[in-house]
């Protein structure tokens, strides 16, 4: 089931309630929210095909919410998106690492050629080249951007790199080593975590607190084809292995 919601407006919606929650609640941050957001929407038909009968055996139960658990997932992956940007993840950094490899890699090649050929320095390009680790690779990035930049006016026209490459370059490698701590960098203190980092794990417990209570409904109407019906958030499988024995501890049932 695919929904339109607005991801800023959804993540306005629910911060205030996330922000209420006691610190003592808070669980570590270990989403994939891409997953959470496909899982939810896989559960959302098995309660709206209960709707009345929830209201009617399970009372107590905030219906509401259970609805509204797609918005909460997108609020969780907008809180995601924002975070990343005050506290890069090692997935991102490695990200960046892999583009920093490749574009480097490429820059260098050509920089080879056209000192081979005198148009600039081959001690420039040896330099660059010399070195090991990936901050070696993110400062490459940057040197190989200002060669190219340095001797724009000798090389124009006699090489396949464009000013994008070269921006490239620039970009990621300084993306890299504004981000990396080098090795021999004191520790960094503990401290309260970003406005936006907080955000998100606030944000990540509600949305494990309220499809945990959607599994439980699930479980209460359709027993042991809960899994089938509302997989856990981080759930890759797209349908359960009939063959495998049944959960050992499956959610309680909801009392009436």
């Amino acid at each position: 089931m695919t929904i339109s919601i607005d991801a800023q407006k959804a993540y306005d919606k629910f911060l205030p309630e996330a922000q209420a929650l006691a610190p003592q609640a808070l669980i570590p941050y270990r989403l994939d929210p891409d997953l959470a957001v496909i899982n939810v929407q896989t559960a959302l038909p098995a309660i709206l095909a209960k709707k009345a009968d929830i209201v009617a055996h399970l009372p107590k139960v905030d219906l509401g919410a259970l609805l509204a658990l797609p918005e909460l997932a997108i609020a969780v992956k907008f809180a995601a998106l924002r975070a990343e940007q005050a506290a890069p993840s090692e997935k991102s950094i490695s990200r960046n690492l892999a583009e920093a490899r490749k574009i480097r890699r490429a820059l260098l090649s050509v920089a080879r050629g056209l000192a081979a050929t005198g148009l600039v320095p081959d001690h420039e390009v040896d330099a660059i080249a010399a070195g090991k680790g990936n901050r070696d690779i993110a400062e490459d990035c940057v040197a190989l951007a200002d060669l190219y930049r340095k001797h724009e006016a000798a090389i124009a026209g006699k090489h396949a790199v464009g000013d994008a490459d070269v921006e490239k370059a620039a970009s990621v490698g300084s993306w890299l080593l504004a981000t990396m701590r080098p090795g021999n960098a004191p520790p960094e203190k503990a401290g309260p975590p970003p406005a936006s980092v907080d955000a998100r794990n606030r944000l990540a417990t509600l949305l494990v607190q309220r499809h945990s209570e959607l599994r439980k409904v699930v479980h209460y109407f359709h027993g042991e084809a809960y899994e089938d019906l509302a997989p856990s958030l981080q759930s890759r499988r797209l349908e359960r292995d009939k063959q495998d024995p049944p959960p050992a501890d499956p959610p309680a049932a909801l009392g009436r």
